[in-house]
């Protein structure tokens, strides 16, 4: 009989939103290990709600081929800002009558209980996947709006531009430094003292945040020294393992799907071996 690998005896830490951390922790439950909290990033939505308005107006007026939905929080954000502005049908109306895609089954999943239908999810969850997925359906020429964070990177506008396309970004929410002193501390003392078995790093962002935020308290040679020493470091997708490395740290896992679960039953393969 095959033995399913557990995280049994093992701390997590998870670097995501305190948005998306009980999900999370659920998942490491079940596999029998334990979660830490510490989140590097902060999730606000927008004061100005002008772009958001305009970008369903533009939805109304049929002036959209597709929609990408790169994460949970640019639907939730997106549809709270719609909420606020007393358009929240007709947004849901007119996402209806566009092409619209979810970055990975959690994002397509959000919208689908929201009564938004999906049209396309990529192969892959990446930038990459996204511009496959737009090129076999032959994507040029093409108004397409990202309702996504403001601090995300350029990239995938500017080849989507490159391809011909109009591309707006539409910033539904800001990613913040979060300013948890006591975490903090208590965070680098149990890394320090190796209570820390692995680390999840969902996005470059939270990545480059967590030197950040412990700035004031070690040197980021010292902090990513310890971390290679005391623990795993676990990266969901190319990008944030690019930017790992970039840092310096070493990625022991990725798991082959860019998904949060898929990322636990990799780093439980990784210690059984």
């Amino acid at each position: 009989m095959v033995q399913t690998k557990t995280l049994k005896g093992k701390t997590i830490a998870i670097t995501r939103p305190r948005e998306q951390a009980e999900e999370a922790a659920r998942l490491i439950a079940q596999k029998g290990g334990k979660t830490y909290f510490v989140p590097t990033i902060e999730i606000k939505g927008p004061r100005d709600l002008s772009a958001i308005k305009g970008f369903i107006a533009a939805l109304s007026e049929r002036r959209v081929d597709y929609v990408i939905f790169m994460s949970v929080n640019g639907v939730q954000h997106l549809l709270d800002a719609a909420e606020n502005l007393g358009l929240k049908d007709n947004l849901k109306s007119c996402l209806n009558s566009v092409a619209t895609m979810a970055v990975g089954p959690k994002t397509a999943e959000a919208l689908e209980k929201n009564h938004v239908h999906v049209s396309i999810v990529p192969e892959k969850y990446t930038s990459d996947g996204i511009m496959q997925t737009l090129r076999e359906r032959g994507a040029s020429g093409k108004t397409i709006y990202i309702p996504r964070t403001s601090q995300a990177p350029p990239e995938l506008a500017e080849t989507l531009r490159q391809l011909g396309n109009s591309v707006t970004e539409i910033y539904v929410y800001e990613s913040k430094l979060p300013s948890y002193r006591e975490l903090n501390e208590k965070f680098l003392r149990d890394l320090s003292e190796g209570r820390i078995d692995a680390i999840i790093f969902s996005s470059s962002l939270g990545a480059k945040n967590l030197v950040d935020m412990l700035k004031g308290s070690i040197a980021a040679k010292q902090l990513l020294d310890l971390i290679k020493m005391k623990t795993a470091v676990v990266a969901i997708g190319p990008t944030t393992a690019k930017t790992l490395t970039e840092m310096g740290l070493n990625v022991d896992v990725m798991p082959e799907k860019h998904l949060f679960k898929e990322a636990l039953d990799a780093l439980a393969a990784y210690w059984s071996f």
